[in-house]
Order: C-alpha cells, then structure tokens, then sequence
C-alpha cells in the first residue's frame, strides 16, 4: 500500500466484497466494522462476488465508498484510491 491507494489481485476463495470492504478500511485507518459508509449502501455486495466470478469474465465495476474510488477488475484485481476533495457518494459506473 502507498499512502493514498493499494491494490490487491483476490483469490477466486475469497469474495471480492469483503477484499473491497478491508482495503477501504486500510486506507481510512479504521476497522472495518468502523466505516462511516457500508458496501452494501454503494453497491450489491452479491453482485459484485458474482461479477467476475468464473472464467471468461471481462470489464470492470467502478463506485465510491467511504471517501475512497474502487475499481474491481474482470481479472479480480481490487485498486482503491483515497479521494483528496473527501467526497463520498454511492454512486457506480459499469
């Protein structure tokens, strides 16, 4: 992780949702438990473990949580990126 971002390639054993949910809380420097937003209030934390599983898989699924930008990737790559302005909107784009 750098300050601002990490990113991370999950395992198709562990559900993207809950490497979203760890990672947005690493950077924030909180527990998990203690985010001031819930993944389920940005997106569908089913939709997002179903997205990209199994083979064949392409595109990626982009929203904000907690102040952070996410993008999860066909290939199970997780990147989240600190927003500086703070903003935090449950908003996503396909």
């Amino acid at each position: 992780m750098t300050g601002n971002s990490t990113e991370t390639t999950v395992p198709e054993t562990e559900p993207l949702s809950h490497a979203v949910v760890y990672a947005v809380a690493e950077l924030n420097n909180v527990d998990p438990l203690d985010l001031n937003e819930r993944l389920f209030d940005c997106i569908d934390p089913d939709a997002l473990d179903k997205l990209f599983s199994g083979g064949g898989a392409c595109g990626a699924v982009q929203f904000t949580m907690a102040g952070c930008h996410v993008e999860v990737s066909a290939d199970r790559t997780v990147s989240v990126h600190r927003l500086h302005d703070g903003a935090a909107t449950a908003e996503a784009r396909v």
